[in-house]
């Protein structure tokens, strides 16, 4: 089962206040405007199917809600917006002021307003439970704009092709190493919407990339004509050191070695991963 959500019009706000409960977002106003319809719609249909009610579920939907369009980019579908991949991804990077804690607490409401929203048959499978380090700290533009730097001086099309499409599986799609160093061309969707990656190994799932990086993976997809890895067209897979190989041997590995290390157990995180995913 999968709902349709209409967004109502700005004048609607108050339909039904009598039988629903009246939320005041914390938001600038113009942003409430755009997204407070597809908000009130999920959480009323979705709050009589879950143990929370109205009042419990507002304030995480208008999170999530407001993240998704205003930082990821998504269009306002509950397909989209509610599916366990991004529900995940949204408590990991888009709660990162909050306590373990709370950041499960407000992943436990999504997920439950997930089944509820898009039916059993696409119910959220058991995920690993937020680990007790926190969150780390994702680079800013000045550090992303050194990396693409770095990425751009490599000395062939092919090291300067891979070493963009490390940064868009890291940082646009929170891969860890092993699973960037796995991913094909093939494992890549490309819609007007988004762009998805199909991930296997150990955490099987569908990754969106996020659009600032969309033009790189497609750089990389054109360069290999739709078919080889996705980072470093010569491997043969199973190699656990290709990244920091490639980072060492390569211009400026000094002060991008980082992006070849490990942390948190992952390359994604080692480039201090932004963001989300779904699909």
């Amino acid at each position: 089962m999968l709902i349709s959500i209409s967004t109502m019009a700005p004048g609607d706000e108050r339909a039904g206040e009598s039988a629903h409960y009246y939320y005041t977002p914390q938001m600038p106003p113009e942003m409430w405007t755009r997204i407070g319809g597809f908000v009130r719609e999920t959480v009323r249909v979705a709050a009589p199917k879950t143990a929370y009610t109205e009042k419990q579920l507002y304030p995480v939907t208008a999170k999530l809600t407001r993240w998704a369009v205003e930082t990821a980019g998504y269009p306002l579908k509950v397909k989209m917006l509610f599916h366990p991949a991004t529900v995940d991804q949204f408590s990991r990077q888009g709660l990162e002021a909050y306590t373990n804690a709370g950041r499960a607490t407000m992943r436990s409401k999504l997920r439950s307003m997930a089944t509820a929203l898009l039916g059993p048959d696409r119910a959220p499978d058991a995920k690993p439970t937020i680990t007790r380090s926190g969150p780390s700290a994702p680079y800013n533009e000045q550090e992303v704009a050194s990396l693409l730097s770095w990425a751009s001086v490599q000395r062939s099309p092919e090291r300067r092709s891979s070493a963009a499409a490390l940064l868009a599986l890291g940082l646009g799609a929170g891969l860890t190493g092993r699973e960037i160093c796995d991913v094909k061309t093939e494992d890549v969707s490309l819609s007007t919407d988004a762009i998805v990656l199909r991930v296997g190994g150990a955490n099987p799932r569908r990754v969106v990339l996020i659009r600032e990086w969309e033009d790189a993976l497609r750089r990389r997809c054109d360069f290999m004509e739709g078919e080889g890895w996705l980072f470093r067209a010569g491997q043969e897979g199973g190699n656990a050191n290709l990244i920091t190989d490639f980072v060492s041997r390569n211009p400026g590995a000094s002060t991008y070695r980082r992006v070849g290390c490990e942390r948190h157990g992952s390359c994604a995180t080692s480039l201090r991963g932004h963001r989300y995913q779904f699909s």
